[in-house]
């Protein structure tokens, strides 16, 4: 049998990690250490690096994602965690409901055998198998109705805390989509950051009121910009995101570097990238020439006229699909689950990170120079030669731009 030193960029290797024992934990770690930030941008090193994490917990382990597919990464998360659950480490696992695998029946059986405990944030209501397994606690009838209410809310984050000093935070779904394509998947571009030795508290929190959507829960741990944090759970947390970001594009003074999967930008944040451009600062922005959504690159290109008009730089990367969300402001760098679109920024449950450390800036930025290697820019003579029938469609798709 392999082991993972000598060859970690297989799908074998992760799901061959076995538990191990770890170092005894020590609550003062969290103070005497520094802050260390490790950047991802290979879903096969991801997996590997964040299963082994979880085989190494000995206190906790807190895991929601988006989507959770039962394939060769799904079952070596579902094996982590379970072995984890067994040695005495409390385990919670949080999958939306829009991201099970249809019905999710197999995927289901395998969480229910597996002994830890599992939720599903806003289950699709007519799936009454998922109600027993709903975020809350057990169903009952008036909850259909409250479930249809909040059908476009969904928890779309992709986070992980681990032993209350770890943090992994990024756009990777559990699934094999995102391993090179020589490995079964699909390459999806994604990015992640693993932080070790921070105070995750304002993430458990949020994942708290996830887990209980249907009781209040107080504010503890209140996240501020001064926070590396970005939470959108309260409406407070929404417009300070909102209005943070709109501040930070008009004083940028030197580069505003966007990739991004779902590009579809109010009023707002439109102006302030273009006026950015206007007073010469160097926007770029990254954008999917394939997508998940088939629609959604004609619809992101309703806003190339604008943007180009300005100034703006635009690029679509063309190996696979795109599905990273990071952005560079200057010095400022973000890394994590938000789009610039509607559903962020007034429907789903998000969380980015606010890099601190130079080297993983560097790293960021370095990734985001590589990806342009990979794309193709666009330019105002090439951009009206999109098929009228994609544009015709693009913009019937914007007169439902708010729930998408």
């Amino acid at each position: 049998m392999k082991k993972i030193r000598s060859n970690p960029h297989t799908v074998s290797s992760i799901a061959e990690l076995k538990p191990r024992s770890a170092a005894v934990y020590r609550p003062d770690a969290e103070t005497e250490s520094p802050v260390e930030e490790r950047l991802y941008v290979r879903g096969d090193e991801f997996f590997i690096d964040l299963v082994r994490d979880i085989n190494a917990a000995v206190r906790e382990v807190q895991l929601e994602t988006y989507i959770f597919e039962l394939d060769a990464v799904g079952r070596a998360f579902i094996a982590a965690m379970s072995h984890a659950h067994q040695r005495g480490v409390r385990v919670r696992f949080l999958v939306d409901g829009v991201g099970l695998p249809l019905a999710g029946g197999r995927l289901l059986a395998a969480l229910e055998e597996s002994g830890f405990p599992f939720r599903i944030f806003h289950p699709i209501p007519w799936f009454f198998r998922h109600w027993r397994h709903m975020a809350g606690g057990r169903a009952v009838p008036p909850r259909f109705l409250q479930l249809l209410t909040r059908l476009n809310n969904r928890n779309h984050r992709k986070v992980c805390t681990i032993d209350r000093r770890i943090a992994w935070i990024g756009s990777f779904n559990v699934c094999a989509l995102h391993l090179p394509v020589a490995h079964g998947g699909e390459e999806w571009r994604d990015t992640a950051v693993r932080i070790e030795n921070i105070d995750t508290r304002p993430l458990e929190q949020a994942f708290r009121r996830a887990w209980n959507p249907w009781r209040w829960h107080p504010l503890r741990h209140r996240t501020s910009l001064r926070s590396p944090f970005r939470l959108n759970d309260t409406r407070r947390q929404r417009r300070a995101r909102t209005r943070e970001l709109l501040r930070r594009i008009g004083r940028s003074k030197r580069r505003i570097w966007i990739t991004n999967a779902y590009f579809v930008p109010d009023e707002r944040l439109l102006h302030e990238i273009n006026r950015a451009a206007e007073r010469g600062v160097d926007v770029r922005i990254i954008l999917p020439s394939i997508s998940d959504i088939f629609f959604m690159p004609w619809t992101s290109a309703t806003f190339y006229g604008s943007l180009l008009d300005h100034g703006v730089k635009i690029y679509e990367y063309q190996p696979g699909v795109l599905h990273a969300k990071t952005i560079i402001i200057d010095e400022w760098m973000t890394v994590g689950s938000s789009n610039m679109n509607s559903r962020s920024l007034r429907h789903d449950l998000e969380v980015d990170y606010v890099l601190r450390q130079a080297g993983t800036k560097a790293a960021l930025a370095s990734a985001f120079l590589r990806d342009l290697k990979h794309s193709k820019e666009i330019s105002p003579e090439a951009y009206p030669n999109r098929p009228l029938w994609q544009r015709f469609l693009a913009h019937l798709v914007l007169f439902a731009k708010y729930w998408i």
